[in-house]
């Protein structure tokens, strides 16, 4: 049969478009997760691995969503794609490492040796830690949101994972697969191309005894364990906030556990009680326990995609008798970072103002707080997630609020109320708040001439006029005598902060005056739950700053444990 040139070059090109179309049904759609273009190896592998912990070698483009988490350009932890805005890595890879700024994520990384082709890198905007993992304890809730600044382009490269499904278990036994450029083995060389390696999944049962085994037993509300107890196959060092991940009923590729830690590398822990080098199974942050979590802050987002908060370098004045000021707006108000705002405030002349704290969510004092000032641009409080005191009562009828947050932790916000009071304040008036003087007065201990209470804690705050010092002389000292003051004590600071501790006494011995050396003191009273006796009671004045240095007060018995001057 003959053809025409034409109809032959149609029918060429008829083959050609549908092999086209055929090439493109194969690969991932861009809203599908969990998908990979390299067919997996068998589960029998296994049998060849050997005792390098960070298993074999992939192929390239097994799993497009590992990223590379880099701070200077050097990898620091692994991290898992989930969205084209956000990655998923553990809240200890980024919890002691500045600001986000300094992190840089990698898509589409193969050999960390060089740029490939397919790469994509990213800035990081915004970091978002688990509000219950802690420094102390680096090992529960060990998992962190990382929003990207932009988003990844997927394709065959770069894609995201599936997060598990509402009520999706992995069970016990059920063979999973971990990802990274750790450590090849324990104190081992950092492989350049990404590793693989396969480990079933413990019961907790079985999680929970391997760590009680060891020599500091260790237990936790979020773990997730998988290793063999033999040892030879785990994650290691560099590995950290890679993933766990498993096939589930459909073969796609879930998200089950953030790589969090383990004693060892490999070691095995079956005779973890008769051997002095302790191992344990790989511990991951298991999905299912923080899920909730997550969707909550990746659906803010949503909601909230183009709206941002920000605050007025400028101030705002407010004048009233009472009101509320919060931050952000709105509850679901997404904003950025390096906020500054500032809110002058002015109650009736001859009131005095009292602040109560609703809420406050400041995971880092670092970076973020609330600052009081006077209108003279004196601090005279600081206020953060750990040192927050449920009301503030000020002396006077103008104060100048700043809220600071230069971090990229947007769970961070607050809500307070104002009120203008009558100024009556009792002596011991900073023991129901933190009371801020601007004139001289009187303060002493809780229910002063009377034993005070247990776990007392009262705090006041003096700020002098301009060319003033405080001077603190006290009537009378019966507090409980310790060596070193740590049980009940007198404290004088030098600055609001307190990082600047003066003085610090207890014990019977009424001491000599104190006088500060700025215009600020800080004066605070601490029980514990031990002895009680009748207190402190003292007298603030103002003193006129002459410029000659100011001897510290000489040290009477045990009574003055002086730190500073």
């Amino acid at each position: 049969m003959h053809m025409s040139k034409n109809k032959l070059i149609l029918l060429l090109g008829m083959i050609c478009l549908e092999q086209s179309k055929s090439a493109t049904r194969s690969l991932p759609k861009a809203a599908t997760c969990g998908q990979s273009l390299v067919k997996s190896r068998p589960l029998n592998d296994l049998n060849i691995f050997s005792r390098i912990v960070g298993g074999r070698q992939v192929e390239k483009g097994s799993y497009p969503w590992q990223v590379s988490l880099k701070q200077r350009q050097k990898h620091v932890c692994g991290g898992t794609i989930i969205s084209a805005e956000w990655v998923i890595t553990a809240a200890h890879c980024v919890a002691n490492r500045n600001i986000a700024s300094t992190f840089n994520v990698t898509a589409g990384e193969y050999d960390l040796s060089y740029i490939e082709p397919g790469e994509q890198t990213l800035t990081v905007e915004t970091i978002i830690i688990h509000p219950d993992f802690s420094t102390k304890k680096p090992m529960d809730y060990d998992i962190a949101l990382l929003k990207m600044a932009g988003a990844f382009h997927f394709d065959q490269s770069v894609g995201p994972m599936c997060l598990p499904e509402p009520g999706e278990q992995f069970e016990p036994g059920f063979i999973c697969t971990t990802t990274g450029w750790g450590r090849l083995n324990e104190g081992g060389v950092v492989p350049q191309v990404l590793q693989e390696v396969n480990l079933p999944i413990l019961t907790q049962d079985e999680c929970i005894t391997a760590l009680l085994t060891l020599q500091k037993p260790i237990s936790g509300r979020t773990f997730l364990c998988a290793g063999f107890p033999d040892g030879g196959r785990d994650a290691c060092q560099g590995d950290s906030g890679g993933s766990l991940m498993c096939r589930n009923k459909k073969g796609t590729w879930t998200l089950a556990g953030v790589t969090s830690w383990g004693l060892g590398c490999g070691r095995g822990w079956r005779n973890n009680l008769q051997k002095a080098d302790q191992g344990s199974p790989g511990v991951f942050t298991d999905l299912t326990k923080v899920l909730p979590w997550i969707h909550k802050h990746i659906q803010i987002g949503k909601l909230r995609k183009h709206s941002r908060a920000a605050c007025s370098e400028q101030d705002r004045v407010i004048r009233a008798s009472e009101g509320e000021l919060h931050f952000p707006e709105s509850p679901f108000l997404y904003y950025e970072s390096k906020q500054l705002c500032v809110w002058t405030l002015f109650v009736p002349e001859g009131m005095h103002v009292l602040l109560n704290f609703s809420h406050f969510d400041a995971e880092s004092c670092h970076h973020n707080y609330l600052s009081i000032y006077s209108l003279e641009d004196t601090l005279i409080g600081k206020f953060c997630g750990n040192s927050l005191a449920s009301s503030v009562l000020v002396g006077s009828n103008a104060i100048r609020l700043r809220f600071i947050s230069d971090a990229t932790d947007y769970a961070v916000e607050f809500n307070l109320t104002y009120k203008a009071l009558k100024p009556n304040y009792l002596p011991e008036s900073g023991c129901s708040s933190l009371t801020i003087l601007f004139e001289e007065g009187l303060i002493q201990s809780l229910h002063y001439p009377e034993d005070y209470s247990n776990m007392a804690s009262c705090n006041w705050v003096f700020q002098a006029p301009k060319h003033h010092l405080v001077k603190l002389s006290f009537q009378n000292l019966e507090v409980e005598e310790s060596g070193d003051c740590t049980s009940d004590y007198v404290s004088l600071h030098r600055a609001v902060e307190r990082k600047k501790e003066v003085a610090r006494l207890c014990g019977f011995v009424v001491p000599t005056p104190v006088v500060s050396i700025s215009r600020v003191m800080s004066v605070s009273f601490q029980s514990d739950e031990n002895m009680t006796f009748r207190g402190f009671q003292a007298t603030a004045s103002f003193v006129p700053k002459t410029g000659k240095k100011i001897e510290a007060p000489t040290p009477q018995v045990s009574s003055l444990i002086l730190l500073l001057w």
